[in-house]
């Protein structure tokens, strides 16, 4: 050996025993576990502690959310050896959060943010503490980060690793609430940023599962009419934002979050009937093979809640449990999904312990290969057959009765845009429209990376069925084998007619979709017709058309109200249209629709074809009062490896 390396050697050392000593001293400053801890684990976790305050914690979710707050200012991160010791990793941070702990063991991504009013951004580090640096853009929210495998091109000269992360926007959501969120992906050494999911609400808690799919929670609305209530469900994409699919179906409770999987084929999540401040609630699961119709729920305690699963050994996760009346702190768990039960492991007065993340090799889950590209702007979406439908149009939706497709764009809009009443929170934009061949077949471009909603219309140019947010990625061929369509059912055999020819492009630029607004479209097609025209009792409808102060309460009064003329994205069950056209247009699967009397068709001048379809298109474009402002575009993301 020569006495450079010997020096090496030697220097190493005594730079190992330094940092023995170092973490020997911190041990001892910080202390050990609750002493009622009873049960103990073969490795080390990574666990948050937040500490508690006088001020009430439920005050960081706002009421009208439908997803939990933030409730992780001056939050720190530790590791907890096995038998109990803790040692802080986040020193220098004001808040620190999210762990996740990579497939070797040796490193972490976490959030964090080193003063109070900054944002919160990505890092790395390793576990010894070693190597700290930032992973996420500056000027990007970003939370929950997780490693994720490897993904490549079929040109690219080696495969490059990523991060998986959440990044806040400034957008509002469907409620008019500003807190949408989506999934970000970024290289290791923060290069390539790239935005995965267009869903205009919050999209959170990602996690990879075996197969390489990304599950994580997402935060919906109704897009064609009913209940305004919302659900929280179970989505999964490729590491590239391809192939959204609804994963968790639709039994069990309406907001389901936080899932994680287990090495015994399990996705276990937290449920709850109502929105929590901390999202805390019971545990369920589904099984991965058929993840659709196998929810089970795992606990209904009525003395405790749960936040934040982390996989085990085969179907075991660390969890934290509270009291579900508030007292006391979260405390970190392993609860076994076979058996039912929970053991403790690590509780401290002083602080919430959650996020528990065991410190041990994993193995990586399956890469990805992909076509998704950065440099086009547009993908492929057919559809087989809109005539595959789910059980409540079934038999009811004759052939031929669909005759085009129309292909929406959702619009962000920014908090304060406009004090006019707006409806919906997430304008939409006509993209446009294209016929459907005579076995229910579609084929079509449609611009990428855009939030989409798609339509099925008839001969009158009323929507038939309206789908969930979806988008396309660029250059990804993506397609549907129906309409509102059973999630197991295997498509028929079949060629359709739709594949015979080229994709019918839909790819109107930005400064020509149309977008349809009460002030500006309807407001002057009404003055037409307004003395023929009746309200929810059958008496004259008397409407201000005409005046700035007027319009407000005339848009109030046709879209609000125990039965209004207007049921925003549905125009075919709205009042107002049945006046229009004589008669009651909704279908046998608007069932409350169907028991109503259409009110007499209205008396005054007939409207043109063009001023009816416009009112039509106004309804199922969701009504929207006025267009506001929307955020300054987004700097183009990196062209790929």
């Amino acid at each position: 050996m020569s006495c450079t390396a010997d020096r090496t050697t030697k220097s190493n050392k005594v730079t190992q025993a330094a940092t023995i000593l170092s973490v020997a001293i911190a041990l001892l400053a910080v202390g050990g576990a609750d002493a009622s801890a009873k049960a103990r684990l073969d490795a080390p976790m990574v666990v948050t502690q937040v500490p508690v305050r006088v001020q009430a914690l439920p005050s960081a979710r706002d009421s009208k959310d439908l997803v939990r707050g933030d409730w992780f200012d001056g939050a720190r991160l530790v590791v907890v050896s096995p038998d109990g010791l803790v040692r802080v990793l986040s020193e220098g941070f004001q808040s620190a959060c999210d762990p996740s702990v990579s497939f070797d063991g040796k490193r972490m991504l976490f959030a964090g943010r080193k003063e109070r009013d900054t944002r919160w951004r990505i890092w790395e580090m390793g576990l010894d503490g070693q190597g700290l640096r930032p992973v996420s853009p500056e000027n990007l929210d970003a939370r929950s980060p997780i490693y994720v495998s490897a993904l490549f091109t079929l040109n690219s000269p080696e495969p490059w690793f990523t991060t998986v992360f959440v990044g806040r926007e400034s957008s509002l959501n469907e409620r008019g609430r500003p807190s949408a969120s989506s999934l970000y992906d970024i290289t290791l050494d923060g290069k390539e940023l790239r935005r995965l999911t267009y869903n205009p609400n919050r999209n959170l808690d990602p996690f990879q599962i075996w197969d390489g799919r990304v599950i994580y929670s997402a935060e919906r609305y109704p897009n064609e009419g009913g209940p305004a209530g919302g659900r929280v469900g179970l989505y999964a994409i490729h590491m590239e934002g391809a192939d959204m699919e609804f994963y968790g179906g639709e039994l069990g409770k309406r907001i389901q979050q936080m899932p994680c999987a287990t090495a015994g084929g399990l996705v276990i999540f937290v449920e709850s009937g109502q929105p929590t401040w901390d999202g805390a609630g019971q545990l369920a699961c589904l099984e991965q093979r058929r993840p659709h119709v196998t929810y089970r729920a795992l606990t209904k305690d009525a003395a405790h809640v749960f936040v934040y699963p982390s996989p085990l050994a085969g179907n075991q996760v660390l969890v934290s449990r509270r009291n579900a009346d508030g007292n006391g702190t979260c405390g970190v768990f392993r609860f076994d999904a076979d058996t039912g039960q929970a053991e403790p492991l690590f509780d401290t007065p002083d602080f919430h312990d959650v996020q528990a993340v065991l410190v041990k090799p994993r193995n990586r889950p399956d890469g990805h290969s992909t076509v998704v590209t950065t440099t086009d702007n547009f993908g492929t979406l057919y559809g087989l057959d809109c005539y595959t439908t789910d059980a409540a149009r079934a038999g009811h939706l004759q052939p031929g009765e669909v005759k085009r497709v129309r292909l929406i764009e959702g619009v962000a809009s920014v908090p304060g845009a406009t004090t006019s009443p707006v409806s919906p929170a997430i304008p939409r934009r006509l993209i446009g429209e294209a016929p459907v061949e005579a076995d229910g077949s579609y084929n079509l471009f449609v611009p990428a990376d855009t939030p989409l909603l798609l339509q099925t219309v008839d001969e009158n140019g009323l929507a038939l069925g309206t789908c969930g947010w979806i988008w396309v990625k660029s250059q990804e061929k993506r397609g549907c084998i129906g309409c509102h369509e059973d999630p197991e059912r295997v498509p028929e055999n079949n060629f359709v007619l739709a594949l015979h020819h080229d994709s019918r492009p839909l790819l109107a630029p930005a400064s020509e979709r149309r977008a349809v607004t009460f002030t500006r479209d309807v407001a002057p097609i009404l003055q037409h017709c307004l003395a023929g025209l009746l309200d929810a009792r059958n008496q004259p409808l008397h409407l201000s058309l005409t005046t700035p102060t007027g319009l407000p309460e005339a848009y109030q009064s046709l879209t609000h109200g125990p039965d209004p003329l207007v049921e925003p994205g549905r125009a075919r069950t709205s009042r107002l249209i049945w006046q229009l056209v004589g008669r009651n247009t909704s279908r046998p699967w608007d069932s409350t629709a169907q028991t109503k009397v259409a009110p007499p068709a209205a008396s005054g001048p007939r409207l043109s074809a063009d001023e009816l379809r416009t009112l039509i298109l106004w309804i199922d474009l969701g009504a929207a009062y006025d267009a506001p402002a929307t955020p300054a575009p987004a700097e183009k993301e990196t062209a790929g490896k």
